[in-house]
């Protein structure tokens, strides 16, 4: 799909002008709450704008001009800041005073609405894995119906009730599934892989929040010499479609992954721990804990919170190795909104990739 590449860029804005850390001699600008969301047709209520001046004191903001990014979407009370939703989709407001200027985040949504929190999903041969899915409705009673299709295909079947897939031996795809939610519907994509050799790792991942983004890409994981001696295992897929990475995910867990039907906790991690050194990336070398990092354009960087998990659900022997199938959620919060709970970001991904084991210490 092509609705992350706007509304990631949208993030980058936040990254670049809002930063509650705010260093003694720079004025700014920040709006609150950061992310807000509304039905079409819906308002919001007002925004508030605080204006720290370059000794670090909190002033009247004055006068405030608020402008929407896409008023096809949402726009902006010129008075309150206030957002009304126009259509589905992502945008950016901005209050501008003193010279400065600070965004928030504004996602409108359908008086029925759905979202596929994978819209594609990578499996090998014989993997079971259930559609998560979001259905919102602006009047929730009585409850959407939601059930589960897929055309003919060689490639998984779905059971309708609990949109569970079930990979059959033949590899391919894309092939579709349907949501269905009432008379509303939506469509996610099925790869069955079979990896003939310790190549074409491939991960799919959606980003929620402040940053909405649905991409994939290569991935591989490893089982690698830790610092101390120990096998510690890692995942890592990017997002890099014109060679420059984008995005990257990694979840570290501080013991290796041996078998499938196995599902690992992910913790949290705060930046302390994996930039404490020069070299930077301590929790990556001498895991303290399972965690994860997600970070995008190399400005936006966020660290797992506690309460996520990796699922293992295969490791099966190829050409020159072996490959590991799973899926993971956890809850990642960014480091530039580390003290407002709405920094937070809900990422979840599936995965197929060759499975190394390298007694490399890391570095």
């Amino acid at each position: 799909m092509n609705r992350s590449s706007l509304v990631l860029l949208g993030a980058a804005a936040l990254a670049a002008c809002v930063d509650l850390n705010v260093q003694h001699g720079i004025p700014t600008i920040s709006v609150q709450p950061v992310l807000d969301s509304v039905f079409v047709g819906d308002r919001t209520l007002a925004h508030r704008v605080t204006f720290i001046d370059e000794n670090g004191n909190i002033q009247p903001a004055g006068t405030v001009v608020w402008t929407s990014t896409d008023t096809t979407i949402a726009t902006v009370n010129a008075q309150s800041g206030a957002a009304t939703g126009v259509r589905r989709g992502s945008v950016v407001i901005t209050a501008s005073a003193h010279g400065l200027t600070g965004p928030a985040l504004i996602v409108v949504s359908d008086t029925l609405d759905i979202t596929l929190h994978l819209d594609t999903m990578y499996l090998l041969p014989g993997d079971t894995l259930s559609v998560p899915v979001t259905v919102l409705k602006r009047t929730p009673v009585p409850a959407a119906a939601v059930w589960f299709t897929a055309p003919s295909n060689a490639q998984f079947s779905i059971d309708s009730a609990t949109g569970q897939i079930t990979a059959t031996a033949t590899a391919g795809g894309p092939s579709r599934y349907i949501v269905h939610a009432d008379s509303l519907a939506d469509t996610g994509a099925v790869y069955v892989m079979s990896l003939s050799d310790t190549t074409g790792g491939k991960m799919f991942y959606s980003v929620g929040g402040t940053v909405i983004s649905h991409v994939g890409g290569p991935a591989v994981a490893v089982n690698y010499r830790a610092t101390g001696g120990k096998l510690a295992f890692q995942l890592r897929g990017r997002f890099a479609p014109s060679g420059a990475t984008l995005q990257l995910v990694e979840i570290t867990l501080p013991d290796s992954v041996i078998r499938g039907d196995t599902t690992f906790a992910i913790d949290s991690l705060n930046p302390g721990e994996d930039l404490s050194s020069s070299h930077g990336f301590v929790a990556e070398c001498s895991p303290p804990r399972p965690w994860a990092f997600w970070s995008a354009q190399n400005r936006i960087i966020s660290y797992s919170r506690r309460g996520g998990t990796l699922s293992a659900l295969r490791i099966v022997s190829i050409p020159n190795g072996q490959a590991v199938s799973g899926h993971f959620h956890f809850t990642s919060q960014r480091t530039d909104l580390y003290t407002d709970p709405l920094g937070e970001l809900s990422i979840t991904g599936s995965f197929v990739v060759p499975l190394f084991i390298s007694t490399t210490v890391c570095h």
